[in-house]
């Protein structure tokens, strides 16, 4: 339309003014119609540029919206491939207790058994449960904390808290034959959630734990770094390659078998901590070496 626009203005432009050049001499007609011929092919190749134009503006057009949809587009095509595979994961972890606590109810009722024998059924029942309450929870908490702007914070003496959460985490440590030790440095205090700051350490710790072998160590480290607070997670467990490294704040991810039969959790415990320093404001990062463990880094603003 603009070029059209323009090709109409230049040519009623000629117009006029060969209108306002009346009463002419015939030597100033020869020289009009060699004008007019002039003018003719300058109109002409106008229109040509004009298409021209329009054609390689209609091609970049088409290019440009193109690559432009792609990576538009690429964010949400991510997002749906995430919710696919979180949804395949969830009904995986739901399935597994049901069919667990399935085939033990068909067992227990074809024929009559002892007492014992109820008794560990039900026990085993319970702990299917149990595993079924910790995953919805878990489920429940992520879903939540898309919301950060509610969080109720207030000033958290962090130093205190990484040191009784260690202390709780001890008994944990020792059952699965690991030990957990501490460097703490006094006075450090961030602005946050206290019950999420608990659920991130102990997650840490978990995790550490359970992907440790049977008499390694784990160590929590807390110091002041240019202004921020950093909390570290050591271990000395079986580690993981640097191709899993950037998918294990994922919910349900899984690096390997031996990982994960190591573990006794969801899956969901790294994704929660994620969630939770970025509701802080703060930042995580891993360090693995397979075969000789993991460092877990979380940077927090301190106050």
């Amino acid at each position: 339309v603009f070029n059209v626009m323009v090709y109409t203005l230049f040519a009623n432009s000629i117009r006029s003014e060969e209108a306002e050049s009346g009463g002419r001499s015939s030597l100033e007609d020869d020289m009009s119609e060699l004008g007019e011929t002039h003018i003719q092919e300058i109109q002409d190749d106008l229109a040509n540029i004009l298409l021209t134009s329009d054609a390689v503006i209609l091609v970049l057009t088409l290019v440009v919206s193109y690559a432009l949809s792609r990576r538009t587009l690429a964010p949400l095509e991510d997002a749906y491939q995430k919710q696919a595979r979180f949804i395949a994961d969830a009904a995986h972890e739901l399935r597994t207790p049901l069919a667990a606590m399935q085939a033990g109810s068909e067992v227990i009722l074809r024929s009559g058994r002892t007492q014992d024998e109820y008794t560990r059924f039900i026990q085993e029942n319970l702990e299917e449960v149990r595993r079924l309450t910790t995953l919805s929870n878990d489920l429940l908490f992520l879903a939540r904390h898309k919301r950060p702007n509610t969080l109720p914070m207030s000033l958290v003496p962090l130093s205190e808290l990484c040191a009784k959460r260690a202390g709780a985490m001890q008994a944990y440590a020792s059952a699965k034959g690991a030990s957990i030790t501490s460097r703490i440095e006094d006075g450090l205090h961030v602005m946050g959630a206290g019950d999420d700051l608990v659920r991130l350490l102990d997650n840490l710790l978990k995790n550490a734990i359970d992907y440790n072998k049977t008499g390694g160590s784990v160590a929590l480290l807390l110091q002041k770094k240019s202004g921020n607070v950093v909390v570290s997670v050591e271990d000395t467990g079986i580690g993981m390659h640097q191709k899993d490294i950037p998918r294990i704040f994922e919910r349900f991810y899984k690096a390997s078998t031996s990982r994960t039969q190591n573990a006794s959790g969801t899956g969901l415990g790294l994704a929660m901590v994620k969630e939770i320093v970025e509701a802080h404001r703060g930042s995580i990062s891993a360090r693995s070496v397979p075969a000789e463990g993991t460092t877990i880094e979380v940077t927090l603003p301190a106050h």
